[in-house]
């Protein structure tokens, strides 16, 4: 980021206002961003032989923030590190004064000050004045920096927008694959990029996808541990290399690379391949750039799966095989574990139906105080169903994973996906809820399903219907958030209709319904989820008999326990 014109020539008003006040000899204004550990502003400094490149960030900003400030520095000559590279000159009659403030848990700001003696004017009023310009000066720089930042996110939720939407309409993998790599460079620049995926065979990473490497270059082929991209695929973790040139793993594919990052492509917990970029500068590459380059990686690593599972159900045309294909994708894309959230307990059943239909659930942890839940069903069966569900998994991951966004929002934005890509008889119905044992509440939106039950210690249930219309069949559709406080013992259930509509084998009229649930729950309310779970269960077999299941059946039950 580089702040505008403007923001640089009021910082460098302030230096000069520093300088004219404290009749020091220079000065030097900078801002550190904590997240991608550089310095993000510099305004044109009045000392010509001072530099502040290649300051160790991670070790000043510890250094600081067990400092007082202002801080006087009595030997400029006999600067010890953190600061060696703040002054470069050799005149030791002389100090410096340094002023710095944590704006916000992002930004921190300095303000450097070199006094033309060994003299200190810098006391009382005046270093409280000076504290205040840079002050201001971190305020303002600081608010330029977000809003390049919040610009920054919009156009790379864009770019994943615009992906998501190329993955749910194709199952081509060379089109979507291509699709990702390209629009990944509007994102984080890079000057060769390329995906491999995982030969299970060879145990090698094979090159799938590339940009900018030579072309008379022999395929890329690494073994599982060999190369930074065979390091990726062996420790499942993504890595960033500032300078290749120093790093033992570096396998040369390009002279002018000089710095690299690999994230691996995860199918659940099972790494099947490696998402790979380099560019010509050094330390191209940071936290904010490994965010985005994993979320492009999981995009990609979605739509290899998808591809990979409908191309096995082409080869097999018979209905047994494609149903079982479709309850793959189904297994692929709901969750493996059940997240720990201490003060919440939680209990999942989910069983698909002889005809795959399309039930989802997710959960989330936020922090140890918060915890999303969803659960949803799309409409049919079969591998529409399934391939539906994919975009409604696709979707509401990519904005869920934000606690900073409500669940109405959240459910805004899969209704508008579900809309651009699927056909007017494809929707689906979605609860999403954020539990937040901080604040004891539970924020949600219901569109369209099932309503969940919250049963009260005492027995009184409370039902969750606020929210709106099914996702996917209005463009422009609106949702409302509800709000309930969790007191210490609240259970809260939630449910798909394969739970509630189907019959007895005795009577076809007559369901299992809400109202029975209501009942079940009562009697069982104050036992742990794994217990409750397997009572309700229990009870709705015993009810619809022995006949085979017709729909899938999801269940999940949360509990406040403390």
């Amino acid at each position: 980021m580089v702040a505008a014109q403007g923001e640089s020539v009021l910082a460098t008003s302030i230096e000069e206002e520093v300088l004219n006040f404290s009749g020091a000899e220079g000065c030097q204004f900078f801002v550190i961003d904590r997240v991608s550990k550089e310095i993000v502003f510099k305004s044109p400094s009045c000392i010509s032989t001072q530099t502040i490149t290649g300051i160790d960030i991670d070790g000043l900003l510890v250094w600081l923030d067990k400092k007082k400030c202002p801080l006087l520095i009595g030997d400029l000559e006999f600067l010890e590190w953190p600061l060696d590279k703040f002054y470069c000159g050799s005149d030791g009659s002389k100090l410096g004064v340094l002023f710095h403030q944590f704006v916000d848990e992002r930004f921190c700001s300095i303000m450097f000050v070199i006094m033309k003696s060994r003299q200190n004017n810098l006391v009382g009023d005046k270093a409280e004045i000076v504290q205040t310009l840079t002050n201001h000066a971190g305020y303002l720089v600081t608010a330029f920096l977000q809003r390049s930042l919040a610009s920054q996110k919009i156009s790379h939720q864009n770019a994943l927008y615009d992906v998501g939407k190329r993955i749910s309409a194709s199952l081509d993998l060379n089109e979507v694959l291509n699709l990702i790599i390209d629009a990944l460079q509007s994102v984080v620049p890079y000057n060769a990029a390329g995906i491999f995926l995982l030969d299970d065979n060879t145990k090698t990473v094979v090159e799938r996808t590339i940009r900018g490497y030579p072309a008379n270059i022999n395929t890329i082929n690494l073994k599982i541990g060999q190369g930074i991209s065979g390091a990726a695929a062996q420790t499942g973790k993504a890595i960033i290399v500032p300078d290749v040139l120093i790093d033992d793993r570096y396998v040369q594919h390009r002279p002018e690379t000089k710095s690299e990052m690999a994230v691996p492509l995860l199918s659940g917990d099972r790494v099947i391949g490696v998402f790979n970029i380099e560019n010509d500068r050094s330390n191209a590459y940071n936290e904010d750039s490994r965010f985005l380059l994993e979320a492009f990686a999981s995009q990609a690593s979605i739509a290899i799966e998808n591809a990979r599972l409908f191309d096995e159900a082409r080869r097999n045309l018979s209905l047994t095989r494609e149903l079982e294909v479709a309850g793959e994708i189904q297994r692929t894309l709901l969750p493996r574990n059940i997240p720990v959230v201490p003060g919440i307990s939680v209990a999942v059943y989910s069983e698909p139906s002889r005809e795959i239909g399309g039930d989802f659930y997710d959960l989330i942890s936020f922090s140890e105080k918060q915890l999303g839940v969803a659960i949803g069903d799309v409409v049919g069966k079969g591998i529409p169903a399934a391939l539906t569900m994919a975009s409604l998994y696709t979707s509401f991951h990519e904005y869920a994973n934000y606690y900073v966004y409500l669940p109405s929002y959240v459910i805004g934005y899969v209704n508008e996906v579900l809309f651009e890509v699927t056909s007017a008889d494809r929707y689906a119905t979605l609860f999403y809820g954020i539990a937040n044992l901080a604040d004891m509440t539970f924020i949600y939106c219901n569109a369209g399903h099932p309503p969940p039950l919250l049963c009260r210690e005492t027995g009184e249930i409370v039902i969750l219907d606020t929210g709106g219309m099914i996702a996917g069949s209005f463009k422009n559709a609106t949702f409302d958030d509800g709000r309930i406080y969790l007191e210490k013992g609240d259970v809260l259930i939630l449910y798909t209709d394969g739970l509630i509509e189907r019959s007895t084998d005795r009577m076809e009229s007559e369901t299992f319904g809400q109202e029975k649930l209501e009942k079940a729950l009562k009697e069982c309310h104050l036992w742990t989820p794994e217990r409750i779970k397997e009572h309700l269960i229990k009870l709705w077999n015993s009810y619809i008999g022995e006949e085979d299941q017709e729909d899938d059946v999801t269940l999940i039950v949360v509990k406040r326990e403390i």
